[in-house]
């Protein structure tokens, strides 16, 4: 589901329970818990995209994908973690279909920065065009136009 600058609070506590390995993963360095809430202050909430799986209780979010603009039209920046023990479970599938399926813009491309084999993975399986390189960004997805996942596709969480 979209999430808004309302979110802001769950979405900081999604990324401060990602340990040091995870934090490495999402952000390509590793942030500390302070430098983590003010990155979370800092977000362009109207420029950027992003969508979230809600916990059924508590606090927080198990997945949260987040898509950045970038001078290439059309090509969005994208940047996705999973909780740990819900990962293995297509959660981060059914967000980034979610997000191209649903998105509010001209989106083609998506490029992630640090080439996580999980999103390679995720492309290859959403039937995306997927392009490799030794530098950043090292993954490049090329989307089509897909119809709006359905229940079952989007699972429970």
């Amino acid at each position: 589901m979209p999430l808004s600058a309302e979110d802001r609070r769950a979405l900081a506590v999604h990324l401060l329970a990602l340990d040091t390995d995870d934090r490495y993963a999402r952000f390509g360095c590793t942030l500390g818990d302070a430098a983590l809430r003010n990155w979370v202050r800092g977000i362009s909430w109207p420029a950027q995209r992003w969508w979230g799986w809600r916990r059924r209780t508590g606090a927080g979010l198990l997945a949260a994908l987040q898509l950045v603009p970038t001078a290439e039209p059309g090509a969005w920046e994208l940047a996705l973690s999973v909780q740990r023990p819900v990962r293995r479970l297509g959660l981060g599938t059914a967000l980034l279909s979610a997000a191209v399926c649903r998105a509010d813009t001209e989106l083609h491309c998506l490029l992630g920065h640090h080439g996580h084999g999980a999103l390679v993975a995720m492309g290859r399986r959403l039937g995306y065009g997927v392009q490799l390189s030794g530098q950043p960004p090292r993954v490049r997805l090329q989307v089509g136009t897909r119809g709006a996942p359905g229940e079952a596709e989007m699972g429970q969480g």
